[in-house]
C-alpha cells in the first residue's frame, strides 16, 4: 500500500450543521427536493454545478485541480424510510439519535453529510484531486428508483463509491444478493360460513397451508426467505373466497435464488391442489447479485482511502440491497461502503459521532487518492 498523505482537516462543526439540517427535513421519496435545495447552496460556490435529470437525481461534477485522471463518482440517496412525520434529531455525547418520533435518516444523510464535507474539507485545505462525480439518487430505499433510471452516458465516470452500507467503516461490500419479490394470490370459493360452509373453499385456509410448506427465514449461507404481508376475507361470516401473500427471497447465487423462489411457487400450487383451489403467482426481479474481485482497482482505491483514515479495511458479503446493484448492472464498477450507523429503518436509529468523523474521512481520502 503506498505511504499515507495524511489526515485531512474536517471542519466538525459545519458538517454537524448539515448533517442536523438534512436530517430535521421530511424527505420520502417523493420529497427529495428538500434535501437537494440543502445541497446546492453547501457545493456550488465550489464551482460545482448541479443538474437534475428525470428520475430527479441530483448530479453535479467537480473538476479536478492538479490531476485530470483517476476520476471517480461518489453516491449517497436522499430518500429516507418512514415514517417521518417530525424529523427531530437529538444530539448527545456520543451521537445523533431520532427522538422516537420517526426515523433518523442517518440512512442516508450520513453519507450525503460524509461526501458535502469531504468536498468542502479538500477545498478548503487546497489538495489535489481528479474530477469528482457527484450522483445523489432518488427513492432508494422504496425500490431504487433512481438508480435504476440512471442512464450512465450522463456522466463519465466508471469507478464508483456508494455510502450506504450498515456496519462499521471500514467495511467493504464484495458480495450483495439478488432479490425477487412473489405474490401469490388463492382463489377458493365464497359461500354463507353459518349456513353452508361446506360449499365454499376458504382461501385462507389454502394460503394458511402454502406458508406452512414454504422453506423461509434463513434456508442455507447464501439464502434467505420471508413473508412480508398477507391479507383475504371479507367478514367473519362468508368463507374467504380470495386471499394473497406478498414474499421475497434473496440469495447472493442466482442459481439457489431461482430454486428458491421455485419452491415457494410450488408450495403454493401444491396447496391449491390439496383443497381444491386455484392461484395466481406473479415474481418481481427487484435487483441481479454481484461480486467484486478481490483485485478489482476499486476495491484497491477503497482499501488505501481507508487505511490512510487510520482504519482497517473489512470485506464482507451483505444480504441488503443498494445503488451500487444498479450502477454494478450498468457498467459502473461500484464499491458499497459501511457509514456505521446503527438501527436503522427503526425509531431507535442512531448515528454515533466517531463513525460520522471516519466516514467524513474516508470520502475525502477517496477524493485526494483517486
Amino acid at each position: 500500500m503506498p505511504e499515507s498523505p495524511g489526515l485531512v482537516p474536517i471542519n466538525w462543526d459545519r458538517m454537524l450543521d448539515n448533517f442536523l439540517a438534512m436530517l430535521s427535513v421530511d424527505s420520502y421519496y417523493g420529497d427529495e427536493e428538500r434535501v437537494a435545495a440543502i445541497i446546492r447552496p453547501a457545493l456550488e460556490p465550489l464551482g460545482i454545478q448541479f443538474r437534475n435529470d428525470a428520475a430527479g437525481n441530483l448530479i453535479g461534477c467537480w473538476p479536478g485541480r492538479g490531476r485530470g485522471d483517476g476520476l471517480i463518482m461518489l453516491n449517497a440517496h436522499m430518500d429516507t424510510v418512514q415514517p417521518t412525520p417530525t424529523m427531530r434529531p437529538v444530539v448527545d455525547a456520543d451521537g445523533v439519535r431520532s427522538d422516537g418520533s420517526s426515523v433518523l435518516g442517518a440512512d442516508d444523510k450520513a453519507g450525503l453529510a460524509a461526501i458535502i464535507e469531504a468536498v468542502r474539507a479538500v477545498e478548503d485545505a487546497g489538495l489535489d484531486h481528479a474530477p469528482i462525480e457527484l450522483v445523489f439518487t432518488v427513492g432508494e430505499d422504496v425500490g431504487h428508483i433512481g438508480s435504476k433510471a440512471f442512464d450512465p452516458a450522463s456522466i463519465e465516470a466508471r469507478t464508483s463509491f456508494v455510502f450506504d452500507a450498515g456496519g462499521p467503516v471500514g467495511t467493504v461490500v464484495m458480495r450483495a444478493p439478488g432479490q425477487i419479490r412473489c405474490t401469490a394470490t388463492l382463489h377458493g370459493r365464497a359461500a354463507h360460513a353459518g349456513i353452508e360452509p361446506e360449499l365454499g373453499i376458504s382461501a385462507i385456509s389454502l394460503l394458511a397451508r402454502a406458508v406452512d410448506r414454504m422453506p423461509l427465514g434463513r434456508i442455507d449461507d447464501e439464502t434467505t426467505a420471508n413473508i412480508g404481508r398477507i391479507e383475504g376475507g371479507q367478514a367473519s361470516n362468508i368463507v374467504a373466497p380470495t386471499a394473497r401473500v406478498e414474499a421475497e427471497a434473496r440469495s447472493l447465487s442466482e442459481e439457489r435464488l431461482g430454486q428458491q423462489m421455485a419452491a415457494m411457487r410450488e408450495s403454493v400450487a401444491d396447496a391449491a391442489a390439496d383443497l381444491g383451489g386455484s392461484f395466481d403467482f406473479e415474481e418481481h426481479r427487484f435487483y441481479v447479485a454481484y461480486q467484486l474481485s478481490e483485485d478489482e482497482p476499486a476495491v484497491a482505491l477503497a482499501d488505501r482511502a481507508i487505511i490512510a483514515s487510520g482504519l482497517t479495511p473489512r470485506h464482507v458479503s451483505t444480504g441488503g440491497g443498494s445503488d451500487a446493484h444498479e450502477f454494478n448492472l450498468k457498467g459502473i464498477t461500484s464499491v458499497c461502503l459501511g457509514v456505521g450507523y446503527v438501527d436503522v429503518h427503526t425509531t431507535e436509529e442512531f448515528m454515533p459521532h466517531d463513525a460520522l468523523r471516519d466516514i467524513t474521512q474516508v470520502a475525502a481520502q477517496l477524493i485526494t487518492q483517486a
